[in-house]
Parts: C-alpha cells; sequence; structure tokens
C-alpha cells in the first residue's frame, strides 16, 4: 500500500484517540525532526491506554497476576514529525487468539493531516507468577473480541507486514 493509499486522518479519527501531545522540543534529534524513541513511547502509551479500557491495568495484574507481553513488533515511518506538531495516537484491534492479540497503533500529524507512523504488534497474555503465556480470562477475551469486531466494521485497512499475526 502507497501513502497515496492510506485511509485519511478523518478516517482514522473513527478509533478514538488514546491520546493527544505536542512535540516538544526535547523530542527532536539532530536530523531536525522527531526522534524514532519518542514515536515509540507515544505508541506503547497509546497501547496502555487500550488496554485499560479492556481491563488489562495494574489491578489485573496485581489481583489477576497476569498481563501482556510484547512477542513482535514493526515500526513503520511515512512522513516526518516537527517540533510543535499536534499529534494523535489510535489503536486498532485487529485479531485474537487463545493467548495473543495483534494490532495496530497509528500516529497521525493533526498538524499537518497525515499519518506519521504505525506500529504493528503481537501481544502475549502470560502468567505473571509462571512466566509463560497462558490464555485469556472469558472476560477480557470478550472485550477484546468487542473491539476486534468493531474494527472490522471499518471500510479502510492499514499496511501490514505481513510476517505478523495470529496463527490457527
Amino acid at each position: 500500500m502507497s501513502v497515496e493509499q492510506l485511509p485519511g486522518v478523518e478516517e482514522i479519527a473513527q478509533v478514538p484517540a488514546a491520546l493527544q501531545v505536542v512535540a516538544g522540543p526535547e523530542w527532536e534529534d539532530g536530523n531536525g525532526h522527531v526522534n524514532v524513541a519518542h514515536f515509540y513511547g507515544l505508541h506503547l502509551r497509546a497501547a496502555e491506554a487500550a488496554l485499560q479500557r479492556i481491563g488489562v491495568d495494574d489491578d489485573y495484574r496485581t489481583s489477576r497476576r497476569l498481563g501482556v507481553f510484547s512477542m513482535e513488533q514493526h515500526l513503520r515511518f511515512l512522513h516526518e514529525v516537527h517540533i510543535g506538531e499536534e499529534l494523535s495516537a489510535h489503536v486498532r484491534w485487529l485479531d485474537r487468539g487463545d493467548k495473543v492479540f495483534h494490532g495496530i497503533s497509528v500516529v497521525v500529524n493533526r498538524t499537518t493531516g497525515q499519518i506519521a507512523n504505525t506500529l504493528e504488534v503481537l501481544e502475549g497474555h502470560v502468567d505473571l507468577v509462571a512466566r509463560r503465556a497462558t490464555p485469556f480470562p472469558a472476560d477480557i477475551a470478550d472485550r477484546i473480541d468487542e473491539a476486534v469486531a468493531a474494527h472490522r466494521g471499518l471500510s479502510w485497512q492499514l499496511p501490514l507486514s505481513g510476517a505478523i499475526g495470529v496463527r490457527r
């Protein structure tokens, strides 16, 4: 999928922003644009907000001793971002298996009206005591499935790596 075929910002906004920020001067690298570390941090903060919405939060980790570990990621840059530009991050749920989910986080440059970058992820659900993958509890699985179903109904797609996904 070329940059010209990407969905528009108004389409991405069909998935509510997990967060909005302005790129601060401390984000700038030697090339005069936002450094990759800050994008990565923005994607992680958006993912944490999306996980909290389905019930995977500090209480979940403490009371159930369950959590989510990153298994695979693909960060794709589409347009550069400069200091002072307003950004939003949106998380789209793509699929779920018994112990994993596949998703993509999108950073939109609200100042320029362009998609800046995406982070495609495969996350594993783990038992924090045994440190091993374990199936999602029914309540969390249902919430993920609801989000996946809602997002599958969207009319737009984003380029995916082709290497990450739920194996059946």
